[in-house]
């Protein structure tokens, strides 16, 4: 099993709305991508940042969801909301 996480500090200006779009994407993406097998995305009680945690069966699994063309549509619409993104993966 690969645990994918990511944590990203959101700019000041991006609003409230902005961070629950981006949530909302990110959890769409589910049943959308079959290797993606949970995601959970947070929005830190400060809005400063936001957490996704998900998991995939395999390396392989995790390589495909990323160069997954819906991914990369979801990736084109976050980079621009983010200061910093910091990424762990792990396998257990």
């Amino acid at each position: 099993m690969i645990k994918h996480i990511v944590v990203w500090k959101m700019k000041e200006e991006i609003s409230a709305e902005q961070k629950e779009e981006m949530k909302l994407r990110l959890e769409a993406l589910v049943g959308k991508i079959p290797e993606l097998l949970i995601i959970e995305v947070g929005i830190d009680f400060t809005g400063e940042t936001m957490s996704l945690y998900s998991e995939f069966a395999s390396k392989e699994g995790l390589a495909v969801y990323q160069a997954h063309p819906d991914h990369q549509e979801v990736v084109a619409f976050v980079k621009p909301l983010v200061a910093e993104r910091r990424v762990i993966d792990y396998e257990c």
